[in-house]
């Protein structure tokens, strides 16, 4: 009974142990977590304040289309 009595307190103590070992791990990792959200919102709020980069228009899209295009034919022939 008694060697019984002394395992069940092993394992406690053991459980107990391994149980606040994942508790710190788990705040490690929400606290960073959070540091990530903070610091991608400090860098969405600069970005904002600088005017952020100008989302190139429809046609922009298709006048550079275009020119990647010719480039490709010029490669081509000066390949040749």
């Amino acid at each position: 009974l008694l060697r019984r009595l002394v395992t069940l307190i092993s394992a406690q103590a053991a459980l107990g142990a391994s149980s606040q070992a994942f508790r710190k791990q788990a705040e490690g990792a929400s606290q960073a977590a959070r540091q990530y959200l903070e610091d991608n919102d400090a860098l969405r709020k600069q970005l904002q304040e600088s005017g952020g980069a100008p989302s190139p228009t429809r046609d922009e899209n298709e006048t550079l289309k275009a020119k990647v295009e010719s480039l490709k034919e010029e490669l081509q022939l000066s390949k040749k």
